[in-house]
């Protein structure tokens, strides 16, 4: 029988995983850098502060905060026809205290 703390551990270590899928492209840790840096940018000025080598379509981008988003690392709000994002902070303080376990 599954205890409650097993199922616990369970989901925990699920979230673990996609929050470490999430950042396992360099492009993705680029844009969570960037937004953390700057709360409130938009998808243009994300591509705009791509490293040279880096993408630079907006679709490219877009792709990569989606990603972010279903992660639970970065959040949005509608600011008229522009999307701004910032990072959720709940889900960096909770990587950062899950990996100190391991």
């Amino acid at each position: 029988m599954v205890t409650a703390h097993q199922r616990a551990l369970e989901q925990d270590d699920r979230r673990l995983a996609l929050l470490c899928k999430a950042l396992s492209h360099p492009v993705r840790v680029q844009i969570l850098r960037y937004v953390l840096r700057h709360p409130g940018c938009i998808v243009n000025q994300i591509v705009l502060h791509m490293p040279e080598d880096g993408p630079h379509a907006q679709s490219t981008i877009s792709q990569h905060l989606r990603v972010l988003r279903e992660a639970g690392l970065l959040e949005t709000y509608d600011d008229g026809a522009a999307v701004c994002h910032y990072v959720n902070p709940d889900s960096l303080v909770w990587l950062r205290e899950y990996l100190e376990q391991l």
